[in-house]
């Protein structure tokens, strides 16, 4: 595509009737190129773009009556018979025109001079390509500073991929838009579609976007309608024709006492987003739905609802919690009225709890699995982007992936980002990453994550067979929350097959995060080990969960063979309140802290638990050979390759080690169930490269070959 640098007369240019500015408009019309120059278009056209009164452009009346016409953004032409049509700069070409009309009556234009209207500096366009114009006008009004409605915007991309073929990565990449954004965008544009060719398709304006958009992001109103996200189809068109109706405005024909019909008009039930969520809340609440459409009022059918009253628990639940914690803050200023107060509350309390369902534990990490049983682990993962991670594809995963690389290379980064995507829209896996990031032992600094989340994370793979995805993002919630001492709000969008997961949670600065979904899945169970990084309650329920399935004595006979063979057992007690492990040992009279003992025989310890404790799932081991030594590395990787087998677990680790690569070969035990990767800058850019085990056996055997 050329340009040229021309001078033409403001009569001479013709705005784009056509410009995506107007496409949300009930009256647009697409307009041939041989009626451009038509008068009635034009001024129709000027019409839009100027706004009731002027109010579109009342910003460039003012700038450029008190500064004149600064020539700083490009106006772009391209020829059309002999005149030239606007492709960027219509709004600031409309003003002129305005203000041309009006210096032409003798009123007063500021600064502006008649050489401004007669002598335009432009850009002529020749050979336009029409999809490096389209991805032009993106660049300024999706990802610039002059954004257009949300619904123009979705617009443009979709034209890109229906009438252009261009796929969804060329234009992600060209736009600098996630993959997230475009897929809701695209889903929104044809539930907007099927409203506009509805019987309250005329009532269709630009401000509903985001009221479809929260339909879209809504799972329970999803399948309450039926919808297809990769067709883009409802199945449900009697829920459709309701969920229209809720949006628009309606008539009520009404008799009067002498048998005279009138017409009222109703609002909306809906008029903003934010009450879709209260909507999908109650969805699948039928009484409730009819008490909201009898009443038009949607707080009537949410009142109605029990959510009503199960918020009102939660709310309470949370505040019982926050206001203990400051009473035993504060402890030692309680009297003995207090004490006997204490006690009345703790009575009540005691009542909440049914006999029945006191004693019973739930397996969190089974009840949400999103899978009944998982045959294949990760396949591949995508990572668009993760802290200093950029479209990193890391292919033909197996049982057990090695990563490699030196100092700084993102192994750690890596290594996350698949605990993260197998955790979906589970917010804490992404808090407990935080808070060992940041080294608080116990809870987490809000400010320090506020701080220190700066891009947005978006990872997306194959799990057991099925496509997901993982998008995390940072901005300030438009919900009517508490806004004091509030900070910012993370936002998490999963996806699974055709499932959308969607979580939050606010941060404040002031008081305990508040974490908001609908509903939490995971792909498995999932664990991080590292020796930075140390979880004492993880490892007791991992504790607990081996002698359950009758591993723990396997864990130990290992570390007796192979550590110290004057190991008796390795044991929970309960010293001063709290859980410590402690050994037993022959060869000392009393029983020792485990952390008495060196630091390899701990990451033993650690690891094999973990390991069990993932079983079905998959487990995250950043520097496995910190602290072990290299005379046991072999026996070691392949217990780990023996013991993923038992339970079914995919391992994802890394190293600095060349000794602890070997060792996964030498130990021969399934090398074809082994990949290793190696992370290298290339050119300031951090690439992923694979090697598959059999391959890696005969470098290794053959010429001493080091990965990293």
């Amino acid at each position: 595509m050329a340009s040229n640098r021309i001078i033409k007369h403001l009569d001479r240019l013709l705005l784009d009737p056509n410009n995506y500015r107007f496409i949300d408009k009930p009256e647009y019309k697409e307009v041939p190129e041989n009626e451009l120059d038509d008068s009635r278009v034009q001024q129709r056209t000027l019409n839009f773009l100027l706004g009731k009164n002027n109010a579109n452009i009342k910003d460039l009346i003012s700038s450029f009556t008190t500064n004149g016409f600064l020539d700083i953004d490009q106006i772009q032409v391209k020829a059309v018979g002999e005149k030239f049509l606007v492709i960027e700069g219509n709004r600031r070409v409309a003003t002129l025109k305005y203000l041309f009309n009006e210096f032409k009556l003798g009123n007063d234009v500021g600064k502006l001079k008649e050489s401004d209207f007669k002598s335009m500096n432009l850009v002529e366009i020749v050979d336009e390509d029409p999809v490096q114009h389209l991805v032009s006008m993106g660049l300024h009004h999706i990802s610039g500073k002059k954004r257009w409605n949300a619904v123009n915007e979705v617009q443009l991309i979709n034209d890109l991929i229906t009438k252009h073929n261009k796929s969804e990565d060329y234009i992600c990449d060209a736009l600098g838009i996630s993959k997230v954004k475009l897929r809701r965008g695209i889903r929104t544009l044809n539930l907007i579609q099927m409203y506009k060719d509805s019987d309250y398709g005329d009532q269709f304006e630009s401000s509903m976007y985001t009221i479809f958009e929260s339909v879209i992001a809504s799972p329970d109103i999803r399948n309450w309608l039926d919808w297809d996200n990769n067709i883009y189809t409802v199945g449900n068109q009697t829920n459709l024709e309701r969920l229209f109706n809720w949006v628009s405005e309606t008539e009520e024909i009404e008799t009067d006492a002498d048998g005279n019909e009138r017409t009222s008009k109703q609002e909306p039930i809906i008029s903003q987003y934010r009450q879709i969520r209260d909507l999908s809340q109650f969805i699948n609440d039928p009484q409730a739905i009819k008490r909201m459409e009898d009443s038009r009022n949607i707080t009537e059918g949410y009142a109605y609802s029990d959510v009503i009253g199960e918020n009102r628990l939660k709310n309470a639940l949370t505040n019982i919690k926050s206001e203990v914690q400051a009473a035993f803050n504060f402890s030692e200023h309680l009297t003995q009225e207090d004490y006997i107060e204490v006690e009345k509350l703790r009575s009540k309390l005691d009542r909440l709890i049914p006999n029945s369902e006191s004693k019973v534990v739930i397996n969190d990490k089974l009840m949400s699995s999103y899978f009944n049983s998982i045959i294949n682990h990760f396949d591949d993962v995508f990572i668009h982007t993760y802290r200093k991670l950029k479209k990193i594809k890391v292919k033909n995963l197996s049982k057990v992936n090695i990563f490699a690389g030196g100092n700084n290379m993102g192994k750690t980064s890596l290594l996350e980002a698949f605990y993260l995507l197998s955790q979906l829209n589970d917010l804490n896996a992404f808090l407990d990453l935080e808070k060992y990031r940041g080294k608080f032992q116990n809870d987490f600094n809000a400010k320090w994550i506020d701080k220190n989340f700066i891009d947005a994370f978006e990872i997306e793979g194959s799990f057991n067979e099925v496509k997901t995805s993982l998008f995390l993002s940072k901005e300030t919630t438009e919900e009517n929350i508490e806004k004091s001492g509030y900070l910012n709000t993370i936002n998490a969008e999963a996806s699974v097959k055709d499932t959308t997961l969607n979580s939050s949670i606010h941060l404040y600065g002031n008081k305990e995060a508040e974490l908001r979904f609908s509903k939490s899945k995971i792909l498995c169970p999932a664990t991080f080990t590292s020796p930075y990084r140390y979880n004492h309650t993880l490892l007791k329920k991992a504790h607990a969960y081996a002698i359950e399935e009758k591993y723990f004595d396997r864990v130990i006979d290992f570390i007796r063979e192979h550590l110290d063979s004057s190991i008796q057992k390795i044991e929970m007690i309960n010293v001063e309140g709290e859980s410590r492990f402690v050994v037993t040992s022959s060869t000392i009279n009393e029983v020792i802290d485990i952390t008495k003992y060196g630091e390899g025989l701990q990451r033993v310890f650690e690891i094999a638990l973990l390991m069990v404790y993932s079983r079905n799932g998959i487990i995250c081991i950043d520097e496995i050979d910190s602290a072990i030594h290299k005379t046991l590395l072999i026996e070691f990787t392949k217990f780990i390759q023996q013991t993923a087998d038992t339970f079914n677990v995919q391992v994802f680790l890394s190293t600095h080690s060349k000794e602890c690569i070997d060792a996964f070969i030498k130990n021969q035990y399934h090398n074809e169930h082994l990949t290793a990767y190696v992370l290298k800058n290339v050119e300031g850019e951090i690439k992923c490269k694979y090697i598959d085990g059999n391959r890696l056996e005969q470098l290794v055997e053959s010429i001493n070959f080091d990965i990293r």
